[in-house]
């Protein structure tokens, strides 16, 4: 409640928000980061050496984590000021608004296709903790260490090359030599000492395979930290972008609409 100068009070009317405009701006947003997506991809194809394979892969690496930020910021920017356009009200601070509701629903729509993604691509491949095998079945990672430990405890299981060896791999691998050699006795019906002895001829091959599992961990972490704040990194630049964009766009109304004429509604 507030007083005109003539001492008559005056109801204070908050500006509403207006759903259907933030809406309209996440989807020019949406279709803005899909086209420079497909910009981004288009670049790195052209950009990819199949005679440096390693260099090219490296590079793009590099080239996708900023397009990733640029794609953020550009689109939320956009999706920010055409939120405020459809909004159609000079009110900077309504515009800004209209920008970060565009910035949330972007985030929240983009992070339940991702958990919706993750959650069909890990019910669609079952396996143990070495991955997915053959069949169905769980195999050994895809490490050329493991994958030759693997298949050397599979051949003095059964003389073959399908025994059941990840179990005794996995125990291997975290160091539970015991375990192993338990394990192994029990698959092969022979004594503990016999297994640990088969296993103590692969003392190289587990050594090598512990060794290349770590790098392997340590490089997945990394990867995985550096994506973490990647997504962090264009998530708060974006933010900031569609506030700006909101802002800017309430502030650029009377450009936007000034050679328009509409028609006066008649009161009934």
């Amino acid at each position: 409640m507030s007083y005109s100068p003539s001492g008559d009070a005056v109801a204070l009317k908050h500006p509403a928000m207006r759903f259907r405009a933030v809406i309209a701006g996440w989807l020019v947003a949406t279709a803005a980061a899909g086209l420079l997506y497909v910009a981004g991809l288009a670049l790195g194809f052209a950009s990819f050496d199949a005679w440096n394979a390693a260099r090219s892969a490296k590079g793009i690496g590099i080239g996708t984590a900023i397009w990733i930020i640029v794609t953020w910021i550009a689109a939320l920017f956009l999706g920010g000021m055409f939120a405020a356009w459809f909004d159609g009200r000079n009110d900077d601070t309504s515009g800004a608004l209209h920008g970060v509701t565009v910035w949330g629903l972007s985030l929240t729509a983009t992070a339940l296709w991702l958990a919706m993604g993750l959650g069909h691509a890990m019910s669609g491949y079952p396996g143990d903790a070495h991955g997915p095998g053959p069949e169905g079945h769980g195999g050994p990672a895809m490490i050329p260490a493991v994958s030759v430990l693997d298949a050397n405890i599979s051949y003095q299981l059964t003389g073959g090359e399908h025994g059941n060896s990840s179990p005794i791999v996995t125990a291997l691998l975290a160091g539970q030599d015991d375990v192993a050699a338990a394990l192994m006795a029990a698959d092969t019906g022979t004594g503990t000492e016999a297994a640990a002895a088969s296993l103590q001829k692969l003392t190289p091959q587990i050594d090598a395979a512990r060794s290349e599992s770590k790098m392997a961990a340590e490089k997945t972490a990394h990867y995985l930290s550096l994506t973490l704040w990647i997504a962090f990194l264009s998530g708060f630049l974006s933010l900031l972008a569609a506030a700006v964009g909101g802002w800017l766009g309430a502030g650029q109304i009377h450009r936007v609409y000034h050679l328009r004429k509409y028609p006066a509604r008649r009161l009934h």
